[in-house]
């Protein structure tokens, strides 16, 4: 398959996933984005966007899903944010969230390597969170846009699962079922959802195992100096959160920071 096409199927499993996700919410969320307090900011992004401050930062986050993050970034003070991603229905969402929670973003239905280019160098902040960079089926090329979005000494915020993951099926604890080398992408469809296993999702979509490395190479190949990286026990990605709880474990997730030189 060529890259488009795996971003189309990804793009098909995502408007799926979003019809369920609302149904999961409901009304609940709208009511929670109103409040002039809202943010969804844990304890590691709480400590790194205050040593960011992120007042009246131009701010992009890519693949923003139903936008609930890039709220709490402009409820914490940022300037102008852009929210970029795949899927029709959850921009739809996203824009449905601002609109309730009174906050002016410009949320924008793209392939993330279609951004536009009118976008380039107007950015202090590139936020991007969990469950990304494992739909992307070239890691060079998206930190060449990272690199692109932002401004001379403008950075890059990353908060991801840890890769590791990859070499485990959550539903099997700590065997090891795949090479962390594995570079094919891993093939799923007519499976639970992550926030409502009740529901399947029967859309075939493709993930993409990317070594820590791929991550950290990317960030200095594109002229991303890092300054801030750090591992930690506690999962942010849904579905290995049973791992928290073993004694001996991997490392669950990652944060980084690296400032355009």
């Amino acid at each position: 398959m060529q890259p488009n096409e795996y971003t189309e199927a990804n793009r098909e499993m995502w408007n799926e996933t979003a019809d369920i996700h609302t149904q999961a919410r409901g009304i609940e969320l709208l009511e929670r984005v109103k409040q002039p307090d809202y943010n969804r900011f844990d304890a590691i992004e709480k400590r790194i966007f205050a040593e960011i401050d992120l007042h009246d930062k131009a701010v992009i986050q890519l693949g923003c899903n139903n936008g609930r993050e890039l709220i709490s970034v402009k409820k914490a003070g940022a300037g102008r944010c852009v929210g970029i991603d795949i899927s029709d229905k959850f921009i739809e969402q996203a824009q449905q969230l601002a609109d309730a929670a009174n906050v002016d973003i410009e949320f924008v239905r793209a392939n993330i390597y279609d951004t536009p280019r009118v976008y380039e160098a107007q950015f202090d902040l590139v936020y991007v969170t969990i469950g990304v960079l494992g739909w992307l089926a070239d890691l060079p090329t998206f930190f060449e846009i990272v690199a692109r979005l932002v401004k001379p000494n403008g950075q890059l915020f990353l908060y991801d699962m840890h890769p590791i993951l990859n070499m485990f099926t959550a539903d099997k604890g700590l065997e090891i079922t795949d090479s962390y080398f594995r570079v094919e992408p891993f093939i799923e469809g007519n499976t639970p959802d992550y926030l409502d296993p009740s529901k399947n999702v029967g859309a075939v979509a493709y993930w993409f195992p990317h070594k820590l490395s791929d991550v950290i190479d990317g960030c200095l190949s594109h002229g991303l100096a890092l300054t801030h990286f750090q591992e930690y026990p506690h999962d942010i990605s849904a579905v290995y959160a049973p791992f928290e709880h073993f004694e001996k474990k991997p490392p669950l997730s990652f944060s980084l920071v690296a400032r355009k030189t």
